[in-house]
């Protein structure tokens, strides 16, 4: 076995492959960010201490001596068949704005957008629980790396034309002019100066200053729902 194949990363994939769960319930479970497990399993950071032990009270069927040193079986014998119990999950299907589509949803949206005439993206109707009108929207570029990676898909929710000046503190999709974005808003001037600044998470994205009257639709990052691993 090589040394990249018995690294704690790939020791997890194994783990959360083996319990056939997504990473978004095991955050759950953990009360944990999704991200933070999305960035483990791609490198970009280690698991602490807490969350490896969190991993093995919450799930009592996964080896310590697996995780731990990539030694025996992933799961203990009597688990393996069926890794982990849950009520079953009901999903549902979203609308969903792939790269692909990017540019000719900015050319044709208004706000009476059909977003039923969209392709849809299916989860958990956990996910879009209490949520209005929600919409899946996948990740272009690297702007917002590491949290949010190109191929990323994320489940946003519109925000009301006249809820646009208190927005702060939060990542959203904006159409301005014939742009798509996913930025985030850290100081919010639409009241008084008549403009928003948009911020990459990547700082070699830069923020670019749009004006109030270039603001065509804004939608709330509530989740990240899938990530590609690289």
């Amino acid at each position: 076995m090589k040394e990249s194949d018995n690294s704690i990363q790939e020791r997890l994939r194994q783990v959360f492959d083996a319990l056939g769960i997504s990473i978004y319930q095991i955050a759950k479970d953990l009360n944990e960010n999704s991200s933070k497990f999305y960035n483990i399993l791609s490198g970009r950071a280690k698991p602490s201490y807490d969350t490896i032990i969190g991993i093995l009270n919450y799930y009592p069927q996964v080896r310590a001596d697996f995780l731990l040193r990539g030694e025996g079986a992933v799961l203990t014998d009597d688990t393996l068949s069926n890794a982990f119990l849950s009520p079953e999950t009901s999903y549902v299907e979203v609308p969903y704005v792939p790269i692909k589509f990017h540019a000719s949803f900015v050319e044709s949206y208004t706000d009476s957008y059909r977003f039923q005439d969209l392709e849809t993206f299916r989860i958990s109707k956990d996910l879009v629980k209490n949520l209005r009108e929600p919409v899946i929207i996948e990740i272009s570029g690297n702007s917002m790396s590491p949290q949010l990676v190109p191929g990323a898909r994320v489940l946003a929710v519109p925000v009301d034309t006249g809820d646009w000046i208190y927005l702060s503190g939060g990542v959203f999709a904006v159409i301005y002019r014939d742009f798509f974005v996913v930025k985030r808003i850290r100081e919010n001037d639409l009241l008084t100066k008549r403009y928003l600044t948009l911020h990459s998470d990547n700082p070699m994205g830069g923020s670019v200053t749009v004006p109030a009257n270039e603001i065509r639709g804004i939608w709330r990052v509530a989740n990240i729902v899938s990530a590609p691993v690289e």
